[in-house]
């Protein structure tokens, strides 16, 4: 097992988790808020132990969309430690997550539309397709900034095809809940054979 970091910075609230290379997972939050640029290295360094910075194998890190500034904080420490430590970094949509998370929660295999204000007039929008039986998270409609009746559009669309089988999921204003997601979403691009050398610092783009 693979040992590596997540940290997720979108909403303001920082969240950290590690697996080990037992398949433990750790996790803790803090509501740091406008506090985050000035704690976040704080925060790792306390919770990194008994782990050392040399024993990581790859970096995940929410890309976004969220807070432009939280975000950018999390996204340019993440490529930092990746670039230091020399280790694969994989930019996870904050949307992706979100369906993960819930996606595991269901019976069936769930259409999941996952949505977050970006303003009055646009959202952030994505639909999923969890498969239980595979424990797989299929991508329906990618992430995109969508005016707010296009999206509703797709919602309706898509309720009306699958009916109960469909869950619309509102963004929450705190996300670091979904960190150990990460985790989970990188383990399992690793085990389907994705290239690593894809996953580098110099490439990953935050999602704003």
């Amino acid at each position: 097992m693979k040992q590596g970091l997540a940290l997720h910075t979108t909403s303001g609230e920082l969240g950290v988790a590690i697996i080990n290379n037992q398949g433990e997972y750790r996790f803790n939050s803090w509501d740091l808020g406008r506090d985050l640029a000035n704690n976040l290295h704080e925060k790792l360094i306390e919770f990194l132990p008994p782990l050392l910075w040399q024993d990581l194998e790859f970096i995940a890190i929410a890309k976004g969309p969220g807070s432009f500034t939280s975000t950018r904080i999390g996204v340019v420490t993440a490529k930092t430690l990746a670039q230091q430590l020399n280790i694969p970094i994989f930019g996870i949509s904050t949307l992706e997550s979100l369906a993960w998370y819930y996606g595991k929660k269901e019976i069936n295999n769930p259409i999941l539309a996952v949505e977050m204000k970006a303003n009055n007039e646009e959202v952030f929008g994505a639909i999923y397709q969890f498969s239980v039986s595979m424990n797989e998270l299929s991508n329906i409609i990618p992430d995109q900034l969508l005016k707010l009746e296009e999206w509703e559009n797709l919602v309706i669309e898509y309720k009306s095809k699958f009916d109960n089988n469909f869950k619309l999921i509102n963004t929450p204003e705190k996300l670091a809940f979904t960190t150990e997601t990460l985790l989970e979403i990188v383990l399992f691009r690793i085990k389907n054979g994705e290239d690593l050398n894809l996953n580098n610092w110099q490439i990953l783009i935050p999602f704003y």
